[in-house]
């Protein structure tokens, strides 16, 4: 039920799963064509064409605007605000809050210049092209920042963990679009010029990277012809899957037996039948491609839906 204040109890339950999301480093993301995720970046929010459903609500944008680590998007969250800010009293109230907890200066100042010209037309208009501008920039000074990185590692002065953690950490920070981050990680997956040690070290960072990366780089290995290199990545990649497989399905039997632990539900058949799926899975840990040249079997797209979803 939504109140004359401007604020609802909708609006709430979404601004406590972001402040959810902040806590558990979880990216924020946004529907898109097909009911398809993608990462919600500092343009869609700066975008006046676009429908963001519960990124609208200002106690939402409240939240982006004073927990985001990066300026842009608690800018661009900051800017989208502004205009729920003008319209009621207790989101002025909010919105001035918002402007003395966030972290980030730049905010507090476009904030502090909204509020002093009343969410004039013009300082709406000069705020939101300092955000636009700011997103650029932050933007650029990460590209920067990633080409120095890789200009070190291929000439041999960072180390390929270094590397790959400055990558990722570069990557997000930068707000980099997906298209760019997917083409980058490709890249690194293809080029001759990286080492291998790199590669892997993607692969076991493989869950820093959001969805569509992490798709990108499991289909690109796996539609890779069977050279020495991408055979032994591919046997890395087949060993993470099924050790990933058999963690959900340990965790599964878990869940399952506490269910099953009461006496009075606790047969005999019930018993065997748990204790023969703990063999099975004992026998299935070994893992059947490690450490072998045979040929590795790819993954065909169920597999790779049902393990990235």
């Amino acid at each position: 039920m939504s109140l004359d204040l401007g604020i609802s109890y909708d609006g709430l339950k979404y601004a406590l799963s972001i402040k959810d999301s902040y806590r558990t480093r979880e990216p924020l993301t946004v529907t898109g064509a097909g009911d398809r995720k993608r990462l919600l970046m500092p343009e869609h929010l700066l975008s006046n064409d676009l429908a963001l459903l519960q990124y609208d609500d200002p106690l939402a944008l409240a939240v982006i605007a004073t927990k985001d680590p990066e300026s842009p998007m608690a800018l661009a969250a900051a800017t989208r605000m502004g205009p729920h800010a003008k319209c009621k009293e207790l989101i002025t109230g909010i919105f001035e809050v918002v402007g003395d907890a966030t972290k980030h200066e730049l905010v507090h100042d476009c904030i502090k210049l909204l509020t002093k010209n009343a969410f004039s037309p013009e300082s709406m208009h000069v705020v939101r092209n300092r955000a636009s501008n700011h997103v650029v920039e932050i933007r650029e000074f990460y590209r920067r920042a990633m080409t120095e990185n890789l200009r070190a590692l291929l000439d041999g002065k960072r180390e390929a963990r270094d590397f790959v953690d400055e990558f990722i950490e570069l990557a997000t920070s930068g707000n980099l679009r997906i298209e760019i981050y997917k083409r980058l990680v490709i890249k690194l997956m293809r080029s001759d010029a990286v080492r291998p040690s790199v590669k892997f070290m993607l692969l076991e960072r493989l869950d820093c990277f959001p969805q569509m990366v992490k798709i990108q780089i499991v289909s690109e290995v796996n539609a890779a012809p069977d050279t020495a290199e991408y055979q032994t990545l591919k046997q890395e990649l087949r060993w993470i899957y099924e050790a990933k497989t058999r963690e959900t399905k340990r965790d599964n039997a878990e869940k399952s037996a506490k269910s099953w632990l009461s006496p009075s539900r606790m047969d005999f058949a019930t018993a065997v039948g748990m204790q023969n799926k703990r063999n099975a899975e004992a026998n299935c840990a070994a893992d059947p491609y490690r450490g072998t040249r045979s040929a590795m079997p790819g993954f065909n797209s169920r597999e790779i839906a049902s393990w990235l979803s």
